[in-house]
């Protein structure tokens, strides 16, 4: 006989200053908050937002896709929550999850302004990175930011990323197609 009431927990990922969790629902109002203050911030460097883009419709889309990618295993998702206040303060999206003869995903991430520079970037891509090459396996961690991003780079390269490439008209970042630095990071012994 099972227990039909016990759950499986869902994996946190913890670092020294950040607790790394699934996206949920009950999370829009203060990832809403988060990102309408750190707008201006958060725009040079993303793809334009719609309109409704803050809206609780549009978060519960995302929430469904993340939950649909999580389930097919094409991507994982994660919001970063200081771990002595629980607040949400940005997040890691893993895409282009490819197995075989690949091994490797896509990472992005953003980081609310009042807590950019502060280190918990750093702390959440270490994180980040140990989970892709301990619990997923893969062989490599590809990430992209753009050329003037001189902070994203900066993360990237402390975690030991390294330059890999540049890609020309690469993503839509604001409403315009721009180039980016391709960076990568190698599991090692391979």
């Amino acid at each position: 006989m099972y227990n039909i009431f016990l759950t499986k927990k869902e994996k946190e990922l913890i670092g020294r200053e950040v607790i790394l969790k699934k996206p949920k629902k009950e999370n829009w109002k203060e990832w809403a908050e988060l990102r309408q203050r750190s707008r201006n911030f958060l725009q040079p460097w993303e793809p334009k937002w719609p309109s409704h883009f803050l809206t609780k419709n549009s978060f519960d889309n995302l929430i469904n896709m993340v939950d649909d990618s999580l389930k097919k295993k094409t991507g994982y998702n994660f919001f970063i929550f200081k771990k002595e206040t629980n607040n949400l303060m940005g997040g890691v999206s893993l895409t282009n999850f490819k197995t075989e003869g690949y091994k490797s995903i896509t990472m992005g991430y953003w980081m609310g302004k009042e807590y950019a520079g502060k280190g918990y970037m750093k702390d959440s891509l270490k994180v980040i990175c140990n989970y892709c090459f301990n619990d997923l396996e893969l062989n490599r961690i590809e990430a992209a930011c753009l050329p003037k991003n001189l902070v994203s780079k900066k993360v990237l390269l402390r975690v030991g990323f390294k330059k890999e490439g540049y890609a020309k008209k690469y993503l839509s970042i604001n409403g315009k197609l721009e180039d980016h630095l391709l960076l990568v990071k190698i599991r090692k012994g391979i």
